[in-house]
């Protein structure tokens, strides 16, 4: 038992927590804070409470639109409370709306990069580019420009997959496939034995 209590203070001794938070993107406490709250659950950290994780997840949830989340730890927080304040429910319907805003106004380039099989022909007939689709498929810088801000938005949300597979999406629309080379290049690379000198 003595054993247990001194591995506590060891670990409470090395809790870097308080000179990290400072310098971490908000997005990156969540899952520290989660962490510490698994600790404190399991006994095995004493150094903060529960209550005083749950009231930090809370103000870093404020400035985001994390709003769900913001609401469940509230309630968590204040269980006696009927319903949630004001705020966070004016603050969920213009989330809510402006994310259904965000994908109207992209909802076509959405589509396309949504669907699997028009996105690889375009690629293979090198196709997928800004251009090739404002052209074919009517896509306007605009509605790229609002793509981009859906990503973020879906950042902010939490939705972090979502917004990395919408980011790449963005991204491949302005990359150059590689130039084409001569099929000797790429055999010397595979067989050094060959390559000259």
């Amino acid at each position: 038992m003595g054993g247990n209590n001194e591995n506590e203070k060891n670990m409470e001794q090395w809790d870097l927590t308080r000179l990290i938070s400072p310098f971490l993107d908000r997005h990156m406490m969540f899952p520290l804070l989660e962490y510490l709250d698994s600790l404190i659950n399991a006994g095995t950290f004493q150094s903060y409470s529960t209550t005083d994780v749950a009231t930090a997840r809370l103000s870093l949830l404020r400035p985001t639109h994390m709003v769900d989340y913001a609401i469940d730890i509230y309630q968590s927080l204040h269980p006696d409370v009927k319903g949630v304040p004001k705020e966070l429910e004016e603050q969920k319907s213009a989330v809510y709306r402006q994310l259904e805003e965000l994908r109207a106004g992209c909802q076509r380039l959405d589509e396309l990069c949504q669907n699997v099989e028009e996105r690889s022909r375009l690629a293979a007939m090198g196709e997928w580019n800004l251009m090739s689709i404002s052209s074919s498929h009517g896509i306007t810088m605009e509605m790229l420009d609002t793509y981009r801000q859906l990503a973020k938005f879906n950042f902010e949300c939490g939705d972090y997959q979502t917004s990395r597979t919408m980011l790449t999406n963005y991204i491949s629309l302005f990359a150059k496939p590689p130039p084409p080379s001569e099929e000797n290049e790429d055999d010397d690379m595979l067989n050094p034995t060959n390559s000259k000198n």
